[in-house]
């Protein structure tokens, strides 16, 4: 792993015969034989570059790569040389490491505002936990099933759908009116 100073390696060298311009060509038409090639010689470029800017764990800067190759090979223009090509790599690289932080950022925050018990205080949170209790044990039997299979024993809507005999998006839309109830109730309670 480089440290924070170091500069990524320099890319693999082509092949004789091979060009940046006719290899971004290439990429362009859609030539999966020449965007292995650029994968091939770019991959750890691009990867220290990801460590790099976001200093994260290598599944990180995994997937950020991962994110700016599938960007490469759908937009890549014909450029005329290699350090034309290195710098639009380090910007599409760049973008994808901001983007992948941005998505984690979102996600985070979404988690944090559905955690059971955000935004209540500790003493609260009890409150809230009989509370939802009481409303489940009320809900009819088949509902528990369906609440219980999908959330304490993490099933698929699939998995639901199986066990109830119908289809994936009817357990779908099955739970998400019972969850939609008890946030109704839950605000007529508070």
């Amino acid at each position: 792993m480089p440290h924070a100073a170091e500069a990524p390696p320099e890319p693999k060298p082509l092949a004789a015969g091979d060009d940046t311009e006719a290899l971004t060509r290439a990429i362009a038409r859609g030539d999966t034989r020449a965007f292995g090639v650029l994968y091939e010689r770019w991959f750890d470029r691009l990867l220290a570059a990801a460590r790099l800017i976001t200093g994260r764990d290598e599944a990180f800067c995994l997937d950020t790569v991962q994110d700016a190759m599938l960007k490469a090979a759908k937009r890549i223009p014909t450029l005329p040389s290699e350090a034309a090509l290195d710098r639009w790599l380090c910007r599409v690289v760049h973008r994808a490491a901001l983007d992948r932080l941005r998505r984690e950022r979102r996600r985070v925050a979404r988690e944090g505002r559905h955690a059971p018990g955000a935004g209540l205080p500790a003493s609260g949170l009890d409150e809230h936990l009989a509370w939802l209790r009481e409303r489940l044990r009320e809900l009819p039997p088949q509902d528990r099933h369906l609440l219980a299979a999908r959330f304490a024993r993490a099933r698929t809507f699939e998995q639901i759908g199986e066990e109830t005999g119908s289809t994936p998006g009817a357990a779908h839309g099955r739970i998400r009116r019972l969850i939609h109830a008890l946030r109704v109730s839950e605000g007529d309670q508070q």
